[in-house]
C-alpha cells in the first residue's frame, strides 16, 4: 500500500496513460521479471531492517543485459528520460500492491521518488510498571474507602 505523508493512499501511478502506454511495449514475462526483482530487492531492504528506498538506486546506469533492458531497449525506444520515468512508475506500481504502509515524498537529493516505512516501536523501548507502584495504587484506594 502506497500513501502520502498526509495519508492519501494512493491507488494507481502517476502519468497512467505513459505508464500503460510503454508497459504494452513489454511482453508478459518481462514486465513479471521486472516486478519479481523489484520486489525480492525490496524484501531484501526490509529483511536488513532498512526502511528506505530510493527509485534511482535501485535499477544502476548500465541496464544492458538486466532484467531492466527491456525498459530502454522496447518500452521506451531507447530515450533515457523517458526509460527512467517508467522505471519509477514501476517501483511505484509495485510498492502500491505490496502489503506494508510506504510513504513517498520527493527531494532534490535524489532523481528518482524517496519511499519509506514509518519507524517501528521495539519491545526494549518499553517500559513495565512497578511493582510497587500497583501497592501504591491501592493504599491510594483504601485511603479513598474504596
Amino acid at each position: 500500500m502506497l500513501s502520502s505523508i498526509e495519508n492519501n493512499i494512493v491507488n494507481t501511478v502517476w502519468h497512467k496513460k505513459f505508464f500503460d502506454a510503454s508497459k504494452q511495449w513489454l511482453s508478459d514475462d518481462e514486465y513479471q521479471a521486472m516486478i519479481d526483482e523489484l520486489n525480492r530487492v525490496i524484501q531484501e531492504k526490509l529483511d536488513n531492517k532498512e526502511q528506505v528506498v530510493v527509485s534511482s538506486f535501485i535499477p544502476g546506469s548500465d541496464w544492458s543485459d538486466t532484467v531492466w533492458d527491456p525498459i530502454y531497449t522496447k518500452a521506451c525506444g531507447f530515450d533515457f528520460d523517458h526509460s527512467a520515468q517508467f522505471f519509477g512508475l514501476l517501483v511505484c506500481q509495485v510498492l502500491i500492491d505490496r502489503k506494508e504502509t510506504w510513504y513517498f515524498i520527493k527531494q532534490d537529493v535524489a532523481r528518482g521518488m524517496i519511499y519509506f516505512r514509518p519507524q517501528e516501536k521495539t519491545v526494549e523501548n518499553k517500559v513495565e510498571p512497578k511493582r510497587e507502584d500497583s501497592a501504591s495504587f491501592d493504599d491510594f484506594k483504601n485511603k479513598l474507602g474504596g
